[in-house]
């Protein structure tokens, strides 16, 4: 969100923008909680108060992690969690199981790698409500990981389920031609909400869900995306502290500089080679960041300047389409682009745009 005057001092929420932001209406706490459910491994439940984990206090995702583990929605590995572990489909079909509470006896589903295993009830339990399904020989793969957009249909099963409403929106991913057919609203849908998100734009739908970042997207859905802005605004004061450390004040920064999120990893674009290099150095040396979340890389444009340019592309539209005509205006810093969404357009206006912002105007018709 840009902040209203660069004379004031600019607070971490003011500067911040997040990339792909859609904002749609919040699933209420006590429908959010049985989602919970969908994701682990075999060992899926914990029965007594487990000692603390010690492999999570560097992780991004620690405090979804502990709520689940505090809730004994998960257990650990000899005192680990082991985050970066894939979850498999009986662990998924187990711990939604556990979640929904369900103790009425599942019809039995004839799967020959399934019957007489740990698992059976509850993959039995999955099926009968549609979330789950087994494969057209009449196995399960219990074993089986779960790719990424497997886990975003199994998640939008659910929501079914239940019978919530969920708005779908398209996001543009690079790598879009990858995800399979049936795959693709509950992508949409679950990317739309801001509970699973890609990475540098990608995606990335055959990739296998880790334990961590399983539990995150649950948890995102669980509180409707607060703890997660809570546990990023934690790592942005961490880093405003080393910009001030970097430029000496945040508005330099501002002048110098972007900020922003993508999926879970947050960038530092900056202009300067020398104050780039001085804030790299800075960030790399601070042990209070979470390992593999801040990076920083050479931008275009400063906040100030994206700033300008998203007020200008908006003022030359409306002067040239009549101020009562629909325009929205966003930032793609990935592609160093202001993005100016229409209904419409007119050769003379896009001619007016594209002279007065050139190649940083891209232009959606909707």
């Amino acid at each position: 969100m840009a902040c209203d005057t660069m004379n004031q001092e600019i607070t971490v929420q003011q500067f911040v923008f997040r990339i792909g932001a859609i904002k749609m209406k919040k699933y209420t706490t006590a429908v959010a909680t049985a989602l919970m459910a969908a994701v682990l491994g075999s060992t899926a439940f914990a029965v007594n108060t487990a000692p603390a984990l010690k492999d999570i206090d560097n992780y991004w995702g620690k405090t979804a992690i502990q709520y689940f583990y505090d809730k004994h929605y998960v257990s650990g590995f000899n005192g680990e969690f082991r985050p970066n572990d894939e979850v498999t489909r009986e662990g998924v079909a187990a711990i939604l199981n556990n979640v929904i509470g369900d103790s009425q006896a599942a019809g039995q589903h004839l799967f020959t790698d399934v019957r007489g295993r740990w698992s059976e009830h509850a993959v039995n339990a999955m099926v009968d409500k549609q979330i789950m399904r087994g494969y057209s020989d009449n196995t399960f793969r219990p074993e089986q990981k779960i790719t990424r957009e497997e886990f975003a249909v199994l998640a939008y099963n659910y929501m079914n389920y239940k019978g919530l409403g969920a708005q779908e929106s398209a996001v543009p991913y690079k790598d879009e031609a990858q995800i399979s057919s049936w795959a693709k609203k509950a992508v949409d849908t679950l990317a739309a909400a801001g509970y699973m998100k890609g990475t540098d734009n990608l995606f990335q739908p055959k990739a296998y869900v880790t334990r961590g970042e399983a539990v995150n997207v649950l948890y995102r859905i669980l509180t409707g995306g607060q703890q997660t802005v809570t546990d990023q605004r934690a790592v942005e004061t961490l880093v405003f502290a080393d910009v001030t450390k970097a430029y000496g004040s945040v508005k330099r920064f501002s002048q110098d500089g972007i900020m922003y999120w993508q999926g879970n990893k947050l960038y530092l674009g900056a202009k300067t080679k020398a104050d780039r290099d001085k804030l790299a150095e800075i960030i790399r040396t601070d042990t209070a960041l979470p390992v593999d979340t801040v990076y920083v890389r050479q931008s275009t444009y400063s906040y100030t300047e994206y700033k300008n340019l998203t007020a200008e592309a908006e003022k030359v539209y409306k002067q040239s389409e009549g101020a009562d005509g629909f325009v929205k205006t966003d930032v793609d810093y990935l592609n160093e682009k202001v993005v100016l969404t229409v209904h419409s357009v007119s050769p003379e206006t896009q001619q007016h745009l594209n002279e007065a912002l050139g190649n940083a105007l891209r232009i959606i018709i909707q």
